[in-house]
């Protein structure tokens, strides 16, 4: 390890795919984070999404012959389907439950779609083509793969216009005030079930673009799910579990463990070396980076 030298350009260039995977697991983590807030309900299925969002968008792009950002879209608008769905007809009946069935039924679900996909898709790893070319972008003296930069946007872009839509449109805020008090916002004619479709349809709609995202650069497989439910569930509690900027903040600190570490050290520890970035946090401050923006009642 002490001969191994790293040029300050590489340095960046792992940097930047650090930030692109950072910010599809910040995806992911904001379908957890949006979920719990709106039906209190930590859903194991939401990898599951992600897997979905890639599938679908592979075979709207391969067999459809579809552009790639509407094989997105559609991917996306498909797995908020798929979303609402499971709201309507498992966790509305169970709303009433005890959290301990709610997070049972999750798991079912994703054992679930998962069979179901294995069926229709096989357990063959697929790949995407070519979409935003092989040629590295030159930014100085540094060479960046056109994907990450692509993927940095797209994400970038989705994340913000999700803050929009909870800050800015009344729809939004309908949804925030329906998960800070159900029955105060039922009073003021709020229409709670909608709220939870929609937001049932928005945690699947951002798993499912992370799975898209993801899809040129690595392989798509039906088990891609459960790697992804782990990874979005540690950054939601690594930036503060129920704060949206909290999910954005630990998805990128994640992204940017996991590259950095299987730069400098190996890519054998990449994922533990995540994990312990997490146990420590837990460990010296419990509630998260943003933690105290979520404390409740």
């Amino acid at each position: 390890m002490s001969d191994l030298k790293i040029d300050p350009s590489d340095i960046l260039q792992v940097i930047v795919g650090g930030l692109a995977i950072g910010c599809v697991y910040a995806l992911v983590a904001l379908g957890f984070t949006i979920i719990s807030n709106a039906l209190h309900l930590i859903n194991f299925a939401q990898g599951d999404m992600y897997m979905l969002g890639a599938v679908f968008g592979l075979t709207f792009f391969t067999q459809v012959r579809m552009p790639y950002f509407v094989s997105l879209v559609t991917a996306a608008l498909v797995t908020a389907l798929v979303g609402v769905c499971i709201e309507r007809t498992i966790f509305r009946p169970l709303r009433n439950s005890p959290p301990l069935n709610m997070v049972i039924a999750t798991i079912g679900i994703s054992i679930t779609i998962r069979a179901v996909a294995l069926l229709i898709w096989g357990s063959q790893a697929m790949s995407f083509p070519a979409v935003f070319g092989s040629v590295p972008v030159k930014i100085g003296s540094i060479r960046i793969m056109p994907d990450y930069l692509w993927i940095l946007g797209i994400a970038v872009a989705a994340m913000v216009a999700l803050q929009f839509f909870f800050k800015k449109t009344l729809t939004g805020k309908a949804m925030n005030a329906t998960a800070q008090n159900r029955n105060a916002a039922s009073m003021m004619g709020i229409n709670i079930f909608r709220s939870d479709s929609l937001a049932a349809a928005i945690s699947a709609g951002l798993g499912g673009i992370g799975g898209v995202l993801v899809g040129p650069v690595f392989f798509v497989e039906t088990t891609m799910g459960a790697s992804a439910a782990l990874k979005g569930f540690a950054a939601a509690v690594l930036g503060g579990f129920g704060s949206v900027p909290g999910a954005i903040v630990g998805g990128v600190v994640l992204g940017l463990a996991e590259n950095l570490s299987a730069t400098f050290i190996s890519s054998t520890y990449r994922d533990a070396v995540a994990f312990v970035i997490l146990i420590g946090v837990l460990i010296f401050r419990p509630n998260g980076i943003l933690g105290k923006k979520v404390l409740r009642a």
